[in-house]
C-alpha cells in the first residue's frame, strides 16, 4: 500500500531523509545525510519547539466556506483567534470575501479520555453541516484523540456520507514528528483522501459536445488552454504579491496560471486536475501533492527552489519555460527585467554591500536568501536552517558551492541562535516571526526573512529585499538601547561554550 491509501500521513522520517540536529559546513550536511549520521542526531536540551498542528491549522483556515473541527482539548485552538485575522486579510488581499473563520472544539475532558470522544465528533460534525452548511469540513486530530485511539477517520468516513459538506481529516498529532513540515503532508493527505480534486462537466467548465460542427476545433482549443496552464504552489509564508510577481511573469511567457491550494475553494480545488503542469514554490512544501498529481492524474511537475534572487528567479522560470519549449523568450523576459532590476539596484547596493548577515529560519528559504547575498555583495557568516530533509539537496548543494566556508546548521533553537550572534556579531540577522524580540534583546538588528505583506519572489521581491536591508541597517539605536536595558535568560556562562554544545551524534 502506497502512502496516498493509507487513512493517516507518513510523518517526514518515514519518506525522506530528515535531520532536526547538526552544526559544520553546508557539505558536511550532504555528507552527513547520506552516511546516515544526520538521522542519529539529536539534543540533549530543547528550549522549545512547533507543532505540526499549528503549520496544518494554518493552510486549513484558509480555505474558503470551510469548517475546522478540532478534536481536542479546547486549548488547541488557541491560536485559531491570530490565524483568523490573518487568513481574512489574506483572503481580501486576493480579492476574495474577507470572512473570518468558523471552528469548532469537541472540548475533550478527562471522561472522554476515559470512554472515547468518538461520539462527541459525530455531533460536532452534524452540527457544523446543519448550522453553517460549509463546502469542505476539516475534523483536526490531535494528540489526544491519538494517544486514546479514536479511530477519526472511520467516523470521518460513516459520517460524510449523510452530509452536504466534503469531510476530511487532518491527521497532525504534535507528538508524531520532530519535523513540523510533516504538516504539510498531513494537510495534503487530508485533500488527497477526501476532497474531490476532478472537475464536474457543466458546473466547473462547459465540454465540447462531439455532434457539435466544430468539435475539432473546440477540442484542440480545450485541450491547448488546458495544457497551458500552470499551477503554482503557495505556502502561508508566500504572500499575495509574491503571486502576483510570479503570474505577471509566467502570462509574459504566454501561460497560464492558477494559485494552490491555501485561499482555494472547493470548486478550485476540483480544477486542480485541469493543468499541464504543477510547480513548486518550495522544495520542502508541496512534493507529496505534486507526486500524487503525477501518478493520480498524469500531471508533471517541477520542483526547483524558490524564486529568490536573480539565480533562482532564471532557474525557475527556465526551468518552466523549457517544459513548453519557450526558452528563447523566456529568456529574452529575463534579460529585459534583469537589467531594469540591475540599473534600479545602483543606488541601493553600496548601502548594503560589505555587511555581514547571519540568516535564520525555514531551509530552503533561508539558503535560496544567502546565495542572493552572495550576488548583492553581501558577506553571510552563517546560516541557520530549521530543518533538513533531502527534497533540499539541490539548493543546498547550491549553497555549499557559493559559501563552502560558512557555517551551516539545522537548528530551530533560539538559545543556539543568540549564542551564534553574541559570537559572530553580525551586523543583520535575518531570520522568521517570532525570533525579532529575541535578537533585539541581544542588541542586533534583523528584518523578517519572508513578509507576507510584501513581495519576496520574483524581482519586484529582489528590489523590496534590497530596500527592506537598507531600512533595517540605517537606524540601529533602538535594538542598542534595548540591550542595555534588558537581559536575556542566559547564563555568561554559555556564551562560552559552542552554539550546538547540546547536540548529540
Amino acid at each position: 500500500m502506497g502512502y496516498y491509501e493509507q487513512e493517516t500521513p507518513p510523518a517526514r522520517e518515514e519518506r525522506l531523509i530528515v535531520g532536526d540536529s547538526f552544526a559544520g559546513k553546508g557539505c558536511d550536511a550532504l555528507d552527513c545525510a547520506k552516511s546516515g549520521c544526520m538521522l542519529r542526531k539529536g539534543r540533549r536540551f530543547w528550549q522549545a519547539n512547533a507543532c505540526q498542528m499549528m503549520l496544518s491549522l494554518m493552510m486549513a483556515v484558509t480555505v474558503e466556506n470551510s469548517v475546522i473541527i478540532l478534536h481536542s482539548p479546547i486549548g488547541c485552538g488557541s491560536m485559531l483567534h491570530s490565524l483568523e485575522i490573518a487568513s481574512a486579510r489574506g483572503k481580501s488581499r486576493r480579492g476574495k470575501a474577507a470572512t473570518g473563520a468558523i471552528w469548532l472544539s469537541t472540548n475533550l475532558q478527562e471522561s472522554d479520555v476515559i470512554n472515547g470522544g468518538e461520539k462527541k465528533l459525530k455531533d460536532t460534525i452534524l452540527y457544523a453541516d446543519r448550522e453553517f452548511h460549509p463546502e469542505i469540513i476539516f475534523v483536526v486530530s490531535t494528540c489526544v484523540p491519538n494517544i486514546i485511539g479514536d479511530d477519526v477517520e472511520d467516523v470521518v468516513k460513516e459520517v460524510g456520507e449523510g452530509t452536504q459538506a466534503q469531510v476530511t481529516a487532518i491527521h497532525c498529532p504534535g507528538f508524531k514528528s520532530r519535523v513540523v513540515a510533516s504538516a504539510y503532508d498531513s494537510f495534503y493527505h487530508s485533500i488527497i483522501s477526501h476532497i474531490q480534486l476532478d472537475p464536474i462537466p457543466y458546473k466547473d467548465y462547459q465540454p465540447v459536445e462531439r455532434f457539435d460542427p466544430d468539435y475539432g476545433i473546440k477540442i484542440r482549443r480545450f485541450n491547448a488552454q488546458k495544457q497551458m496552464t500552470v499551477n503554482i504552489f503557495n505556502a502561508t509564508s508566500i504572500g499575495p504579491d509574491d503571486e502576483a510577481e510570479l503570474a505577471r511573469l509566467l502570462h509574459a511567457i504566454g501561460l497560464n496560471v492558477r494559485v494552490y491550494a491555501e485561499y482555494s475553494s472547493a470548486q478550485e480545488l476540483r480544477l486542480i486536475s485541469h493543468a499541464g503542469l504543477n510547480v513548486s514554490m518550495c522544495n520542502v512544501h508541496d512534493d507529496y501533492i505534486l507526486k500524487y498529481l503525477e501518478e493520480e492524474f498524469n500531471i508533471p511537475y517541477i520542483i526547483c527552489g524558490m524564486p529568490i534572487g536573480f539565480s533562482g528567479v532564471r532557474t525557475w522560470l527556465l526551468e518552466i519555460a523549457e517544459h513548453y519549449e519557450i526558452a528563447d523568450k523566456a529568456k529574452s523576459l529575463i534579460d529585459s527585467e534583469e537589467k531594469q532590476l540591475r540599473e534600479a539596484l545602483k543606488p541601493l547596493l553600496p548601502q548594503i554591500q560589505g555587511k555581514r548577515v547571519m540568516i535564520d529560519g525555514g531551509v530552503v528559504r533561508s539558503l535560496s536568501e544567502a546565495i542572493m547575498m552572495k550576488e548583492l555583495g553581501v558577506e553571510v557568516i552563517g546560516v541557520n536552517a530549521y530543518h533538513y530533509d533531502d527534497g533540499t539537496d539541490p539548493v543546498l548543494r547550491q549553497f555549499s558551492q557559493e559559501w563552502s566556508d560558512v557555517p551551516f546548521a539545522v537548528s530551530n533553537q533560539i538559545y543556539e541562535a543568540i549564542n551564534q550572534v553574541k559570537k559572530l556579531k553580525p551586523d543583520l540577522v535575518i531570520s522568521h516571526a517570532g525570533t525579532h524580540g529575541w535578537l533585539a534583546k541581544a542588541g542586533v538588528p534583523s528584518m523578517h526573512l519572508f513578509d507576507v505583506e510584501k513581495p519576496f519572489f520574483g524581482y519586484a521581491g529582489i528590489y523590496r529585499f534590497v530596500r527592506k536591508m537598507q531600512f533595517a541597517l540605517k537606524n540601529t539605536s533602538y535594538v542598542d538601547r534595548l540591550a542595555k536595558h534588558t537581559q536575556l535568560p542566559y547564563k555568561e556562562e554559555w556564551y562560552d561554550k559552542d552554539p550546538f554544545y547540546y547536540i548529540t551524534d
